[in-house]
């Protein structure tokens, strides 16, 4: 412990340099955020990190004001301020673990929340989801005993008394492969698997939840690219719908067709890129760019994909 007039002296020095370093901020920004995101962290550790030591260095100069404060009026041989005077350090201490230990679960709500950006925030959830627990191989038409065996992920199958043909789900990190394909889409979270009512036996649609993380529209608008490219290289061929009469037109805006990139075919497997929004929207926001998404998939037998009879596919490569 130091004197009054020291902790006095460290814990001013920090407030002025919270105050300094806001202000010269604001200068050197013009008041707007910081672009780069690299310094953008490092500022708000910065700050961050003076305010968790200001607020620190009060503890004892707290105590050593208290302490003067009863010395002054004559109390300095009471029991209770004559233990905090003989054990000063032994308080301060104490009183520092608990701000620590509040901390401990303070800064990881932050960070999750992006108070120090996205990526500090994807780090963490990341770091607490672990990796991936095993790769699933999963295809529309497969039987649950094909998926098992193929399948170096434990397949959460539950007991059905009643036969074949409950839904097999989970919520786990896990890579996943379709049979027959180069493709091994790694870090998914989540995975529905279901059956046909007139045919429990054999896979009727998957959903793979294929984003690691929430992302911006930019970032899963890449991430949907990235699988475009990997599909075409695979020998998956592109699809859309198509608007056959007047009526149907005049329902899309006058289009002749969907969007190209979205549906893919391989052999008998379709295959759907889908994402979802994740937050609340917000009154006022940029539609084109608001919001934090998921990418996921989803995987049928040709014969029983919805309105099939609708789309054309890129012929195949020769």
């Amino acid at each position: 412990m130091f004197s009054l007039r020291t902790h006095a002296i460290i814990s001013g020095t920090l407030f002025a340099a919270m105050i300094l370093f806001a202000i010269g901020g604001n200068i050197v920004t013009g008041g707007r955020p910081l672009k780069d995101p690299t310094l953008m962290l490092g500022a708000k550790i910065l700050i961050f990190g003076l305010f968790l030591a200001f607020g620190f260095s009060l503890i004892p100069l707290l105590l050593k004001i208290f302490l003067a404060g009863q010395g002054a009026i004559g109390n300095s041989e009471v029991g209770l301020v004559k233990t905090l005077a003989a054990h000063q350090a032994a308080v301060v201490w104490v009183i520092w673990g608990i701000f620590i230990a509040g901390l401990a679960l303070a800064i990881p709500a932050a960070i999750n929340d992006d108070f120090f950006g996205p990526e500090a925030a994807r780090s963490l959830r990341a770091l607490l989801r672990g990796g991936s627990k095993g790769v699933l191989v999963a295809a529309p038409g497969m039987t649950t005993e094909e998926i098992v065996r193929q399948s170096s992920l434990k397949v959460n199958v539950l007991e059905n008394p009643s036969g074949p043909g409950t839904p097999i789900a989970d919520g786990v990190v896990f890579d996943f492969q379709i049979p027959g394909g180069a493709i091994t889409l790694k870090g998914c979270r989540y995975y529905f698997i279901s059956f046909d009512s007139n045919d429990r036996a054999h896979v009727q649609g998957i959903s793979i939840g294929t984003s690691p993380d929430k992302m911006s529209v930019a970032e899963i608008d890449a991430l949907d690219e990235d699988l475009r490219a990997r599909l075409e290289a695979d020998g998956w061929r592109a699809g859309h719908e198509v608007y056959k009469d007047e009526q149907d037109r005049q329902l899309h805006g006058g289009a002749t067709q969907g969007p190209d990139g979205y549906t893919w075919l391989k052999g008998d497997t379709i295959l759907d890129i889908e994402r979802k929004r994740m937050d609340d929207p917000v009154p006022g926001e940029d539609a084109a760019t608001a919001g934090q998404w998921i990418q996921f998939i989803e995987l049928w037998a040709r014969q029983t994909y919805p309105y099939i009879e609708r789309y054309e596919f890129a012929p195949p490569s020769p």
